[in-house]
């Protein structure tokens, strides 16, 4: 199914809107209402309608899809397919324990990632979908990197979260899933109330950064920013840090007054339609805004999914657009020398968590981690630094990851995060700079209360905002 707006099909079709809406009521286009101003349209349906009126579909063919996905090193598996496709991973599986002892949850209510490689062999899938165990794994991917036969234990972890019914996944994931798809952005944030408060943002902004203003729907902007809604509906100031280094280097960027949200929990469920039509809203408002680029939100799993499901759906949509990581960004502007940084402002020990997703997963999934990055950044403003043993693709999860930090299961996230929180003691640092949404609320309100660490946490973006510059030209 595509989701598809009127003005949209009538400005690729050469027609006037009235025009869509005709042939919708006459049957021509067999539409159906769909989410806010939207219609939802079968693929078949769409390319009759472009064969009809000698046009090229914008959207690759299910059969050209399918051969795309194939080329995908890590695949969301229909749901037809058994839990356990490959029966030879029985015979891989050392039994070793290596994975056992690297994970963090191992040991809780009985969870052990033997057993579950085992029990899937064994065609145990009704006890594995109805466990918890799916959901107290954060998906950090330490037991694939542990692996001496690399079996690939997360992605049975994920098809064994597919295959959960959705009235037995936790609330929260599916409220969040659901608000998104009827209303734009997991919490249901209304758009005049949206767009009222990047307003009242920005003017508040001006008066550091004068003549500052939010652009919204601006047509030809470079780039195209999106934003996760968590950060409008409890923390509107954490906006500022991104539209205060857009300033600096004068930055020709926009943000779309509908379907801004970035985060994509129907990777956290296996919900393949969800993650989808998700990154879908996301390809369409590249197209219609004319932008160049996409800025995805900071959470470490929003780029990871993202990035999959436009190299298994829209590939197209890869060749065109430039897709950007938090990292690669800021690399950017600091190799074109656009930003300046005062190492001064943060004085005291500062050491850095690497993003599972970012890292150890970006780096399987889609053959490169983001490691070396972040750690320029920070000592860049913070030359007084120090690394966390093990760190980067040897590193602990925080504990909030894969869709644990909304999930019901708070004990076992905070004991989860005990490692981590080792880690930090053990630097005797002061301050930890991140890079997800997840990790930094999970350590700066959850590991610092329970493990007494004292530290101060940062986002990456939120430490360079605080060491700028600004050039007076």
């Amino acid at each position: 199914m595509l989701e598809v707006r009127i003005n949209e099909l009538a400005e690729e079709f050469g027609v006037h809107r009235n025009t869509i809406r005709n042939w919708i009521k006459a049957g021509i286009l067999p539409a159906q209402k769909g989410p806010g101003r939207r219609y939802l349209l079968k693929w078949a349906d769409y390319v009759a309608l472009c064969e009809r009126f000698g046009k090229r579909p914008r959207r690759l063919p299910e059969t050209a899809k399918e051969e795309e996905s194939k080329k995908s090193p890590y695949r969301l598996l229909p749901p037809s397919t058994p839990l356990y496709p490959d029966p030879s991973w029985a015979d891989i599986c050392l039994t070793c324990g290596a994975c056992a002892s690297a994970c963090p949850i191992s040991g809780v209510d009985g969870l052990d990632p033997r057993k579950v490689v085992r029990m899937a062999a064994l065609g145990m899938d009704e006890e594995l979908i109805n466990s918890d165990w799916a959901w107290k794994c954060s998906l950090c991917a330490k037991c694939e990197e542990s692996c001496p036969m690399k079996v690939e234990i997360v992605q049975l972890i994920c098809r064994i979260r597919s295959l959960r019914p959705r009235d037995k996944i936790p609330g929260p994931l599916v409220r969040g899933i659901t608000t998104c798809l009827e209303k734009g952005n997991n919490l249901g944030i209304p758009k005049e109330d949206f767009l009222a408060l990047l307003k009242y943002l920005a003017r508040e902004l001006a008066e550091e950064c004068p003549g500052f203003e939010v652009p919204i729907d601006v047509h030809g902007a470079r780039l195209l920013v999106t934003i996760n809604s968590k950060e409008p509906f409890a923390e509107p100031e954490s906006l500022k840090y991104w539209w205060k280094i857009f300033y600096a280097v004068k930055e020709s960027w926009t943000i779309s007054s509908e379907y801004w949200e970035g985060v994509n929990w129907g990777f956290f469920s296996g919900n393949e339609e969800a993650m989808r039509a998700i990154v879908g809203r996301l390809v369409d408002n590249l197209h219609r805004l004319n932008c160049e680029a996409l800025l995805l939100p900071e959470s470490g799993h929003a780029y990871l999914a993202t990035r999959l499901v436009l190299e298994q759906w829209f590939p197209e949509a890869l060749n065109k657009f430039k897709i950007y990581s938090v990292f690669d960004l800021l690399m950017e502007y600091l190799n074109k020398g656009l930003l300046v940084l005062d190492a001064k402002r943060h004085p005291g020990l500062t050491t850095y968590h690497d993003s599972c997703n970012y890292g150890r997963r970006s780096l399987k999934i889609l053959g490169r981690g983001y490691f070396e990055e972040g750690r320029i950044i920070t000592q860049l403003c913070c030359p007084d630094f120090v690394d966390m043993q093990p760190n980067r693709n040897g590193n602990y999860c925080c504990g909030a990851g894969g869709g644990a930090w909304s999930s019901p299961y708070k004990a076992e996230r905070i004991f989860h995060g005990r490692i981590k929180a080792r880690q930090i003691k053990e630097t005797q640092a002061k301050r930890v700079i991140v890079t997800c949404h997840q990790c930094r609320d999970q350590i700066k309100f959850f590991l610092n209360k329970e493990y007494e660490l004292g530290v101060e946490v940062k986002y990456l973006w939120e430490l360079v905002a605080d060491s700028l510059v600004f050039d007076p030209s």
